[in-house]
């Protein structure tokens, strides 16, 4: 009887680790802002100046809450144009090769590799922010602290109809007990977004409320296919319908 009983613990606290495995992936909840950007490319996030007087300030408020601050690692995609010729017809055309830039964490030396000076020398597609890293968070079987990203909306060519011009995710934890509206409502003023709401959001729980469809888990979250099933930029900004799914915490002036 003492061995069954011992067994039973065993499996039972088996069960209960992996279920609380589960749960954290999957349920831990968030305060889950989307932030929609000005149309100006001057004012773009990943513009070396923009970064650090507009943006970094911020976001480091809120790492800063968080015990794995010194933990954060960043990912960075962006391109550099090059004139190549075409084998095919002798032609020549622009080519963008990506750019790479080794690891990065949450320093002002990653900030001075990843950032551009202008919009034009190079091509900037996206930023991922992870507290902390995602092999911690493998680690301890629970999604980050504090997520952040932001995408370029535009196009290589700048050819493609924009309603906004950058795109930012922002996911905080619950359970930092962290105040963040304040923050990101002083950041929305001073960048003027379009608009930047808010609402609680499971890391891995896929929802459909009103307009709004998210399928997969938090950092799948794109502008693309999450109203009414299309493209954000497919809508007339204006007529986005926000309340009552989402609390919005500012509204451009």
């Amino acid at each position: 009887m003492k061995l069954i009983k011992e067994l039973g613990n065993k499996f039972s606290n088996l069960y209960d680790s992996l279920t609380n495995a589960d749960s954290s992936w999957e349920n831990r909840t968030y305060d889950f802002y989307l932030i929609f950007g000005q149309k100006d490319e001057g004012k773009s996030p990943w513009i070396t100046t923009n970064w650090k007087s507009d943006f970094e300030p911020f976001f480091d408020l809120l790492i800063k809450k968080s015990e794995f601050s010194k933990d954060t690692a960043i990912r960075v995609t962006k391109y550099k144009p090059e004139k190549r010729i075409s084998k095919k017809n002798n032609q020549e055309f622009v080519y963008h090769s990506e750019i790479k830039l080794g690891r990065l964490k949450w320093d002002n030396k990653s900030h001075d590799k990843w950032t551009v000076p202008n919009n034009t020398e190079n091509y900037f597609q996206d930023f991922q922010l992870w507290t902390p890293i995602w092999t911690i968070t493998e680690k301890r079987q629970s999604p980050p602290d504090i997520y952040i990203t932001f995408s370029n909306e535009t196009d290589f060519e700048n050819n493609r109809k924009t309603e906004f011009g950058y795109f930012i995710v922002i996911a905080i934890a619950k359970s930092l007990n962290l105040d963040s509206k304040p923050i990101l409502r002083e950041l929305s003023e001073r960048i003027n977004s379009k608009a930047t709401i808010l609402k609680t959001r499971r890391w891995g729980k896929p929802e459909s409320i009103g307009n709004w469809t998210f399928v997969n888990w938090i950092q799948d979250t794109f502008s693309n296919g999450i109203y009414k099933g299309q493209s954000l930029h497919l809508v007339d900004f204006e007529k986005l319908e926000f309340e009552p799914i989402w609390e919005v915490i500012y509204r451009q002036k």
